[in-house]
């Protein structure tokens, strides 16, 4: 039973990427998924570190300095100096990369909406908290 949970979990999460990836194509934003991620990320972190935000992603810094400079060449993302570390450098969304991101968050919000359908509100409470344990077990690195 656990192994096929888990499958089943893993074949929700990756169902649930692909669609995102296929919003991505579809919206004709010309991003890479991975470039998308990143600007959703930055818009849900701002004023973030590089390095924060490569540890949000689970990427490695070099591989988002990539996406970042991208995403600042076509004016979807500004850096300026931190404040708090003069090494460091805090990203924010440009008003082109706002629209972008709202208009990937309305992808995913359909996403959502679709994988969502025929689960009530409390089936709905009932999987938060589930995943929040879940979650809370893999962070603390339990074994039972």
């Amino acid at each position: 039973m656990t192994d096929a949970l888990i499958d089943l979990l893993s074949d929700v999460s990756h169902r649930f990427q692909q669609r995102l990836r296929d919003e991505v194509q579809a919206a004709d934003i010309d991003l890479t998924p991975f470039e998308a991620k990143a600007l959703v990320t930055i818009a849900r972190l701002p004023g973030s570190t590089q390095q924060a935000i490569a540890g949000r992603m689970g990427c490695d810094k070099a591989q988002l300095a990539r996406a970042v400079k991208v995403l600042e060449a076509r004016s979807l993302v500004t850096r300026n100096a931190s404040a708090e570390d003069w090494r460091a450098w805090d990203m924010v969304l440009t008003p082109s990369g706002e629209t972008i991101f709202a208009d990937l968050q309305a992808g995913r919000a359909n996403i959502s909406r679709v994988c969502l359908a025929n689960v009530s509100f409390d089936e709905r409470e009932m999987l938060s908290d589930i995943l929040i344990k879940m979650l809370d077990g893999l962070e603390s690195g339990q074994n039972r």
